[in-house]
């Protein structure tokens, strides 16, 4: 057993611990590495945003360029401004356009990429599935085709599911149970993989029980 001389490993195991204690119960060990989490973060994505934004693409453009060449950086400005609208009764429809617009901002981000990365690659992997390898890859193309069928199946409600739409309908619940437990599966396995981590960073890092 060596114990680690490092300051820095000490109060990381410290903080660990505190976050394992409430394990126990809620206590204020607990509640202080808690709220030191919310504070460091906060404080971090604060100087963030202020060096890698704030600072990159409003100060330095406007103290550089003046302000003609950059006017349309006063729109987000009064945008801001808005959002302040929000803590007065007189000016809180000034909030609400600040809100309507980083919502349309945001959904006409948004929906192209899950489009793309959702739906649309997810059809393209399904019909360029392969059939020119072994038998593996070809009863692995047959049971992704069939699959994804039948669980667009299960959300088709035009037709009553009765007869073979019943059949094919109850197979795709199958098919979403089956990936609802996988993805379930991967996430117990990250958290056992984040503990493992933990935990060995307290026998090893700090406490130098194993090697």
């Amino acid at each position: 057993m060596s114990l680690s001389a490092d300051p820095y490993v000490w109060i990381a195991a410290f903080l660990t611990l505190a976050a394992f204690s409430f394990l126990y119960r809620d206590n204020p060990i607990f509640c202080f590495a808690e709220h030191l989490l919310v504070g460091l973060s906060a404080g971090y994505l604060l100087v963030t945003y202020w060096h890698n934004v704030f600072w990159l693409e409003f100060i330095r453009p406007l103290a550089r360029d003046g302000l003609g060449k950059h006017a349309h950086l006063w729109v987000v400005v009064v945008l801001c401004l808005f959002w302040a609208g929000k803590y007065a009764e007189r000016t809180r429809d000034f909030y609400r356009f600040a809100l309507a617009f980083w919502v349309a901002v945001d959904l006409g981000l948004a929906i192209p990429t899950t489009m793309d990365a959702e739906v649309l690659r997810q059809v393209a992997g399904t019909v360029g599935a392969a059939f020119d390898g072994g038998g593996v890859v070809i009863l692995g193309g047959v049971v992704m085709i069939l699959g994804t069928a039948a669980a667009l199946t299960y959300f088709f409600f035009s037709a009553a599911h009765e007869g073979p739409v019943g059949v094919v309908a109850k197979a795709g619940t199958y098919v979403l149970m089956i990936g609802f437990g996988a993805t379930f599966s991967y996430t117990i396995l990250s958290r056992i993989y984040l503990l493992v981590g933990r935990l060995l960073f307290l026998l090893r890092d700090w406490l130098g029980v194993v090697s």
